[in-house]
């Protein structure tokens, strides 16, 4: 995977950092979270998506059908458009877009194609 001028080191992935599968209901484990699709949401010229919380009360869940293909933590990392992702935990999916949010930040990844 190729990051336009950017250096990345990455971390072991926690266990939980792990695309989720909603229920038979649709539900994806938490009625107040913000639901987004991966479809909706504007990439940058290298495909990075930023998500930024303000608290810890957040929660953010991405639907899409694009598979998951890596996921961790960046050690170090400036995104093209000059963000810094240090620390951040990613999502990169197999059309070539990759998602980063600060850890504390509660994000699931759940796959409508399952």
């Amino acid at each position: 995977m190729a990051f336009a001028e950017a250096r990345i080191d990455m971390i072991d992935a926690p266990e939980h950092l792990q695309p989720i599968v909603p229920h038979a209901d649709g539900d994806a484990c938490n009625g107040d979270a913000i639901s987004l699709s991966l479809a909706d949401l504007l990439p940058d010229s290298s495909g990075a998506i930023v998500i930024e919380g303000d608290g810890l009360d957040l929660s953010i869940r991405i639907m899409t059908d694009e598979p998951v293909v890596d996921t961790g933590v960046v050690d170090a990392m400036v995104t093209a458009t000059g963000e810094d992702v240090s620390g951040h935990t990613f999502f990169a999916f197999g059309n070539g877009t990759t998602v980063y949010a600060p850890r504390e930040l509660d994000l699931l990844i759940v796959n409508n194609d399952v």
